[in-house]
């Protein structure tokens, strides 16, 4: 996985969270929680992690919250919501709102690797056009 990945997670459930953390921390991916959509608000300008993980209702919002937290961000990144177990018409409703993907337990290496690098790749080619755009390339 690339060094230098940063998930924000944002819930405050334990589970499936403490899972999914033991995952990223055996792909090398560092990461941070926080239990409220307003926490994340404020570290998104802060520390610019390319992913979050977003549980699907926190004590301040939801989901839905988060998406809005990360579209207000200075640099593009991504959100993936997180679910107890798979629920397709919540898929659905993520998908169409703009999350990046959506997961549930189990959190196996290869599937959550190859979704970390894709969101990885999308967040770094979006963050590297808004900055040529801004030299004016």
């Amino acid at each position: 996985m690339s060094e230098n990945l940063f998930a924000l997670l944002v819930h405050d459930h334990p589970e499936p969270f403490e899972s999914l953390k033991r995952t990223l921390k055996d792909l090398s991916v560092g990461s941070y929680s926080v239990k409220t959509c307003k926490e994340a608000g404020d570290l998104i300008s802060y520390c610019k992690p390319q992913i979050i993980f977003a549980e699907s209702a926190v004590t301040d919002g939801s989901w839905v919250s988060v998406i809005n937290k990360a579209e207000e961000a200075e640099v593009p990144l991504n959100v993936i919501v997180v679910a107890a177990q798979p629920d397709p018409q919540l898929y659905m409703r993520v998908m169409e709102r703009g999350a990046y993907d959506f997961v549930a337990p189990p959190f196996e290496h290869e599937p959550l690797n190859l979704l970390l690098h894709s969101a990885a790749e999308d967040t770094h080619r979006r963050r590297e056009a808004l900055a040529q755009a801004a030299l004016g390339w």
